[in-house]
């Protein structure tokens, strides 16, 4: 029964991400989820109470998934410097192998999660904390090292550096028309926040 109730909860959960990355959380609906995830509306709110609450599932299911990426590529480096830069390169590589998933959690930045103490929501602040503990044990290492400027308070680095760079390779409408208008592609731009920000944090 357990198990059945995981399927039933990760067939929603497929379905609203994939609405949310093709449509975006605004006209997403719970009703065009149930239908897309072949199952009653009624059974979508057994999970889910409402909406918000299932796009926090969502953002918490995809950031999971990207820390561990993160965790992994971080594994492979010893230094904290390059277990910062680790933390970036993952990033851009789980962005081009999950299109879908990075479209649905950069859309997802914009939702305003009103109730902090739904599990959902609880369980997303977790995940998006987590990754930012592990950048900041990075700059921590790198700050002990030697590598990493000691003026640096760790946390509130961590937090400003994942959404700059999350910004720099998912950037606003605005950007885009202005990187076509100076004729800059998104690799150099996202090469160059990326050494914006590396600059920034070496000593």
């Amino acid at each position: 029964m357990q198990r059945k109730k995981e399927e039933k909860r990760k067939t929603i959960l497929d379905a609203a991400e994939k609405l949310i990355a093709e449509d975006g959380f605004r006209d997403m609906t719970m009703d065009q989820v149930a239908k897309d995830a072949d199952v009653a509306k009624g059974t979508v709110y057994l999970y889910f109470k409402n909406k918000n609450s299932l796009c926090a599932a969502v953002n918490a299911r995809i950031n999971k998934e990207l820390n561990q990426v993160i965790k992994e590529k971080m594994d492979l480096y010893q230094t904290g410097l390059e277990k910062v830069v680790a933390s970036g390169t993952a990033t851009v590589e789980f962005c081009l192998k999950n299109m879908q998933k990075w479209k649905a959690i950069t859309e997802l930045y914009q939702m305003k999660f009103k109730d902090p103490e739904d599990p959902n929501v609880k369980e997303f602040l977790y995940e998006v904390n987590n990754m930012v503990q592990m950048m900041a044990n990075g700059y921590r290492q790198g700050i002990k090292e030697g590598t990493i400027r000691e003026d640096l308070d760790p946390v509130p680095t961590a937090i400003f550096n994942r959404m700059a760079f999350s910004n720099a390779i998912t950037p606003t409408t605005e950007q885009n028309m202005l990187l076509k208008m100076n004729n800059i592609n998104m690799q150099h731009y996202a090469g160059v926040a990326g050494e914006l920000i590396g600059r920034s944090t070496r000593k």
